[in-house]
């Protein structure tokens, strides 16, 4: 009788697939059997609870007439770049396609998310479905979605971070380690199965061992990028920029990058934390939402500045910056 050869590629490849397929049936019965590793009932280190999920954001929503999921449905795009040999290459994605990659319909993150916010505050149990990120990279990988050359439009090789843009303007940056470990594209919140709402920006990447500004609300790109954190004029995003710590794990408290920037947010931490204690948790949560959106729209200002102010420096030439 024919024998199966497991250490053929084609069989293994088939093997670890009906295993991905698997797991995924298991969360969606609530029977995987990991589906209490990351169920928490405590805030992050030096952080308070808040009963509801707090909308903060820079202020500046993007119109529906350029950025529209609700409408779109299934038909809506999330650009994927930085692929092919020397990262110049791209491909857009449905979120169609995206769902056939978790066989067809979204999937729960296998425990509820509670959302640590660098500002002081966590939100818990949060309950989201959508596709597992290392699935949406593992196809990309192996070219599942489109008939082109596969060496270019793979993630170029050896990527080290994602750096996420917003249409709203908002970008950050993911460590790959974080980003393939816990990475889940949330797409619906809740029981009811309805795309997550404007005010929490449409399908967004979440990653629970983060704090909350690493996910990027009204994602409308990918980028998979070739240096590191601390690489010379390596890409951050607009927190990261602003002395937010470059990696933001909650559970080693890593809200501010080291050096002087993170005594000055530890003060402004302090500071509206008073709110809190004198005004209660309504008044603390508005000075969150709204002092949030005036401090982006100064860093917004500033960073326009800095870079007029760079390019006067070059002599009004355009510079290249690292990825």
């Amino acid at each position: 009788r024919p024998s199966i050869d497991l250490a053929d590629p084609n069989v293994s490849a088939e093997v670890a697939k009906k295993r991905r397929l698997m797991e995924l049936a298991k969360r969606r019965d609530g029977t995987g059997a990991s589906s209490s590793r990351r169920a928490g009932n405590s805030p992050a280190p030096g952080n308070h609870v808040v009963k509801k999920w707090v909308v903060l954001d820079l202020g500046n929503r993007p119109s529906r007439a350029t950025y529209d999921p609700w409408s779109a449905g299934d038909d809506h795009r999330i650009s994927f770049t930085g692929l092919g040999p020397d990262g110049a290459g791209s491909r857009d994605l449905t979120l169609r396609q995206i769902k056939a990659f978790a066989g067809g319909d979204w999937v729960p993150m296998d425990a509820p998310c509670d959302w640590h916010c660098v500002t002081g505050w966590s939100t818990l149990g949060l309950r989201f479905r959508g596709v597992p990120f290392s699935l949406v990279v593992d196809a990309l990988s192996k070219n599942e979605t489109s008939g082109e050359d596969e060496a270019a439009l793979t993630p170029r090789p050896g990527w080290r971070r994602i750096y996420q843009r917003s249409a709203d303007g908002y970008d950050t940056t993911v460590q790959r380690r974080d980003a393939l470990s816990d990475g889940f594209l949330a797409v619906t919140h809740g029981e009811s199965g309805e795309m997550l709402p404007e005010e929490h920006g449409g399908p967004r990447l979440v990653f629970p061992s983060l704090y909350g500004w690493k996910s990027a609300k009204f994602l409308k790109e990918v980028h998979f990028l070739a240096t590191a954190d601390d690489a010379p004029g390596a890409k951050r995003g607009f927190w990261e920029k602003l002395g937010c710590h470059p990696r933001g794990r909650w559970a080693e408290e890593q809200r501010w990058a080291p050096g002087t920037s993170a005594v000055v947010w530890t003060a402004l931490a302090g500071m509206t934390d008073l709110y809190r204690v004198f005004g209660g948790v309504w008044v603390w949560e508005r000075v969150m939402v709204h002092g949030g959106r005036v401090l982006g729209a100064i860093a917004c200002v500033l960073e326009a500045v800095r870079g007029w102010w760079r390019w006067l420096a070059r002599g009004g030439r355009v510079g290249v910056k690292a990825e």
